[in-house]
């Protein structure tokens, strides 16, 4: 007679999974919904600062509303508009450009400079003055330049810039002023001192005038022109909300240049749109997602969402300027309403949506606790992921118990391995 033989790690490995599948089975669920939540709670704030931020840059940049500025000549004047600009057309015929004040001396080419004297170049606002004595030895013009552009009497953006041209035989050591304008006028002049100083004093002489220091000037208008003086060439306050920009002077004869000011609808109402589009991915994010659905942080965020736009804004409601909920809690656009309110009342549409008290200010104030860094939606994530933690905890708990069950599992298994043996022996003698 034979008995069944057994293997004991096998049946304590079957036993022992029997044992632990349902609350494997739990604590899997907890770490698989905590995970979710974590992860959705991580978009939602990503989604949440996104927003945010494009709420704020565009107050801040008030860029909402758009307007165009149209050059009939791009080559002669550029213009761009802001959203205060007002809609209008303009002439202009730009009589002259801004230039910096250069000056050019001439050397020949190996020319060695003084061993002493002071060499001064005086400019808009200030002076500086090269001490030769301090220079190298048998110093060279390259040398001066550097003197010059490193002068800590120098000023960066609003003193002279000095280099070297080089010509048929000649090297010009020329100067200019960094800023533009009539008022930004360089003189040189040199003090000798012991040594000879006629090659500077002689090129000081003959120095020529290669961009006389002037302001810019145009005309606005046709009969009765305004002229506008400029020491830019870059004019931000001559037309309100335009910016001009005067890339080259005009001759006798030459028809003005023709500027249109109007509002860009179409950038206005893309604007706009992206605002909805965002909103309404924050709407479906905290309706769709199952792990947010029945969290009360993210149903106070949709409760904010909606109320948000609620109300009136500039004393009339966004419903009469085009945006309004459809049935699923979505904010929708009125093509013919939106329209009618650009073209109607600009600023007041401007005013309900970037003003200090308008829309995006309003949807700002209301979500920033939620999106700014360690506010409500990061302690949210700390919370979700402190619970996360004790599950983990859980499980390992949870491992090491069933660990010892296994081992109980395979002594009981060998013992009864054992036993079996020795009554397979027992029956064997009796063969």
């Amino acid at each position: 007679m034979s008995f069944m033989s057994i293997d004991p790690a096998n049946l304590a490995s079957q036993y022992t999974q029997i044992e632990r599948a349902k609350k494997d089975s739990l604590l899997s669920a907890k770490t698989t919904a905590f995970n979710a939540q974590l992860n959705a709670i991580k978009k939602l704030e990503s989604q949440l600062k996104s927003f945010v931020t494009q709420l704020g840059n565009t107050q801040k940049n008030q860029s909402l509303l758009r307007n165009t500025a149209t050059s009939s000549n791009d080559s002669t004047v550029k213009a761009t508009a802001s959203n205060k600009a007002v809609a209008g057309e303009y002439e202009i015929f730009v009589q002259q450009l801004a230039q910096n004040h250069q000056l050019a001396l001439s050397f020949t080419p190996d020319t060695t400079l003084p061993a002493d004297g002071d060499f001064t170049v005086a400019f808009a606002g200030g002076s500086l003055t090269v001490d030769l004595a301090n220079l190298p030895a048998n110093a060279s013009l390259t040398d001066l330049v550097n003197a010059i552009n490193n002068h800590a009497d120098n000023p960066a953006n609003s003193g002279v810039r000095a280099t070297l041209l080089r010509s048929n035989g000649e090297t010009f050591l020329m100067i200019s002023s960094e800023k533009t304008g009539a008022d930004q006028t360089v003189s040189l002049n040199f003090n000798a001192g012991g040594s000879d100083g006629t090659v500077l004093q002689t090129a000081l002489a003959g120095q020529q005038v290669l961009k006389q220091a002037q302001d810019a000037q145009l005309r606005i208008g046709a009969d009765s022109a305004l002229t506008i003086s400029s020491a830019t060439n870059t004019l931000t306050n001559v037309i309100e909300g335009v910016t001009l920009e005067l890339v080259k002077a005009q001759s006798a004869g030459d028809s003005p240049v023709r500027l249109q000011i109007a509002q860009d609808q179409g950038a206005a109402k893309d604007n706009i749109k992206k605002i909805v589009d965002d909103f309404n991915a924050l709407h479906s994010l905290l309706s769709s997602d199952g792990s947010l659905k029945n969290d009360s942080t993210a149903r106070g965020i949709q409760n904010l969402l909606r109320s948000s736009v609620q109300g009136e804004f500039a004393g009339k409601s966004l419903y009469s300027v085009g945006l309004e909920f459809d049935r699923n809690g979505k904010l929708t656009i009125n093509n013919s309403r939106l329209e009618k309110a650009l073209a109607e009342d600009p600023e007041q549409l401007e005013a309900m949506l970037s003003g200090e008290n308008g829309l995006l200010s309003k949807m700002t104030t209301a979500l920033e606790p939620y999106s700014k860094s360690f506010g409500i939606m990061s302690k949210k994530q700390q919370t979700v992921q402190a619970s996360l933690e004790v599950v983990n905890r859980q499980k390992a708990r949870h491992d090491l118990a069933m660990e010892q069950v296994y081992k109980r599992y395979v002594l009981q298994f060998t013992q009864m391995q054992v036993t079996i043996a020795q009554l397979q022996s027992s029956m064997n003698s009796f063969g």
